[in-house]
């Protein structure tokens, strides 16, 4: 199998890990129990761990295989006719409605577990991916599927169906990688620091000190489709306040993007001039004008946001943004950068409480409202470096 390069080992690092996760420890807390069934299991067979959802499945060869996806939506909106053109004819990913009659149901094909590694040999099938994407896009813009459900939300559905190698499943959730972006999401969160200015101190040896300005903003849903941003006021990220018009703009992204429901975020090194591209936060009505405008913008060197009609472009200071996965550990929030793996978590305990932390640790993953799904693990430091955390999931261990 081709060597796949993940986030952790990506030229360009699209988020430092020497940040450290803001996580809220507490042994006495009550322990937040949902029910769950048994959902993933990591397969190490093939040579490349993958992450194998149980779903019931059918294979159609050695290389292939299908899994019915179901959407959520109305007892009403399921029951509108599918078009002859609501599907997806791809070589690698294919996709077509399992019942004339109910635009719920999809039956999604994909590489099985061992087609991954005989496939990739041959096929680039990130690109596969891309396309297949990009077709799902118009396919939502056409009313091919239950109105209120963006592209993002369907693409993160199927994403959780099929098996995926465990380096990779942030990126086809959420990303690409030959374009360093991500699809913002809810359980996200965006932080942007920015230097106000370097002042005189009378207290400091150096004679100066930097003040910061901090903005944080948590990706929310919106009530009727689509994300929004939600400014965070922390009590322990302060924000400081700037009289400068180019400082305020990063305190106000939450009203400019307010009309905007899908949102792009292009991380430092978007750019083949690395050195001069800075971040990209970018807003449409709907997914296809956001993959035009994504095209737009790549063809400028260096990449910089175009003006577009209907939506919204922000360039982000160099080395100001970090994204962040909100999950829940015992019940608590906890922030971490995005692509965090579960021992990274393991790790920032006290090294007595590691041990006993991975003996306990149950990963559990929303599939869809109401329903999550168990990630069965070996308890061992290997397996859960291989576990990457999407927003949202469930920690839960224990301590004696």
């Amino acid at each position: 199998m081709k060597t796949r390069t993940g986030f952790d080992t990506a030229p360009v690092v699209i988020l430092s890990r020497a940040a450290l996760c803001a996580l809220m420890f507490c042994s006495g807390c009550l322990q937040h129990r949902i029910s769950s069934l048994d959902g993933y299991s990591i397969d190490d067979k093939g040579g490349v761990p993958m992450l194998v959802p149980v779903a019931s499945q059918y294979v159609d060869s050695a290389e292939f295989q299908t899994v019915m996806v179901t959407l959520p939506a109305a007892p009403s909106e399921a029951k509108l006719r599918v078009r002859d053109d609501c599907a997806i004819q791809g070589s690698v990913f294919s996709m077509h409605s399992g019942t004339s009659s109910d635009n719920r149901s999809w039956a999604v094909r994909s590489p099985s577990t061992s087609g991954w590694d005989t496939l990739s040999a041959e096929i680039d099938i990130d690109a596969q991916w891309r396309l297949f994407i990009r077709e799902l896009a118009h396919m939502v813009d056409r009313g091919c599927f239950p109105s209120g459900l963006t592209a993002q939300s369907i693409r993160t559905a199927i994403a959780k169906r099929i098996p995926l190698p465990t380096s990779e499943v942030p990126i086809f959730m959420y990303s690409d990688q030959g374009e360093r972006f991500v699809n913002l999401a809810p359980g996200m969160e965006i932080r942007i620091q920015r230097v106000l200015s370097t002042v005189s101190s009378a207290n400091s040896g150096a004679g100066n000190s930097v003040q910061i300005q901090t903005a944080i903003y948590d990706v929310v849903s919106r009530h009727e489709s689509g994300v929004r941003l939600r400014r965070n006021r922390r009590p322990d990220k302060p924000e400081k306040p700037s009289p400068g018009a180019q400082d305020r703009q990063f305190l106000t992204l939450d009203e400019r993007f307010d009309p905007t429901p899908v949102l792009r975020l292009f991380l430092q090194g978007f750019s083949p001039k690395e050195s001069e591209s800075g971040a990209i936060l970018i807003g449409t009505s709907d997914a296809t004008q956001l993959d035009v405008l994504t095209d737009l913008i790549r063809q400028r060197d260096p990449v910089a946001c175009i003006s577009s009609p209907g939506a919204v472009c922000v360039d982000l200071p160099d080395g100001s943004v970090s994204l962040f996965s909100i999950v829940w550990i015992n019940g608590r929030r906890t922030t971490c950068p995005f692509g965090t793996s579960l021992a990274s978590l393991l790790f920032l305990l006290p090294p007595p409480k590691q041990a006993e932390a991975l003996e306990s640790v149950q990963v559990i993953r929303q599939l869809s409202l109401g329903i999550y799904a168990r990630i069965r693990i070996t308890r061992t430091v290997e397996d859960a470096r291989k576990l990457l955390l999407l927003p949202g999931d469930r920690i839960v261990w224990l301590f004696p």
